[in-house]
This record gives C-alpha cells, structure tokens and sequence, in this order.
C-alpha cells in the first residue's frame, strides 16, 4: 500500500481588492511520519478551532 498524502485546497470567494494583505504561515504541525498541516494567518477561526479539535482532542 502507497503512503500517500492528502491535499485539501479550500477557496472563500469574496471581495478582491488592490490593498489586500497576504497570507503568510503562522505556524507548522506535523502530526506523523508524512502528514505535516501549515496554518496560514488568515485562517478563519472556526476553521482553525475545528482542526484543533480534530487533531488535539481533549477529553473532558
């Protein structure tokens, strides 16, 4: 079986305009051996609190 990697792109249409700010990492994870996550810094909240969860799960 191959280890392959899973890409996701995810696209939020909105306004374009000439003054907008780039994205730039924030922060890496690596989760394992061949899976690693970059966080960029306009990730929007639910996104990221989503991910946290699914990746760091805390029993409560």
């Amino acid at each position: 079986m191959d280890n392959k990697h899973d890409f996701v792109q995810v696209k939020i249409d909105g306004p374009r305009s000439t003054n907008e700010v780039k994205s730039q990492k924030a922060m890496q994870f690596r989760i394992d051996q061949n899976k690693t996550v970059v966080v960029y810094n306009r990730i929007n909240n639910y996104i990221l609190d989503a991910f946290l969860k699914a990746v760091f799960p805390h029993d409560a």
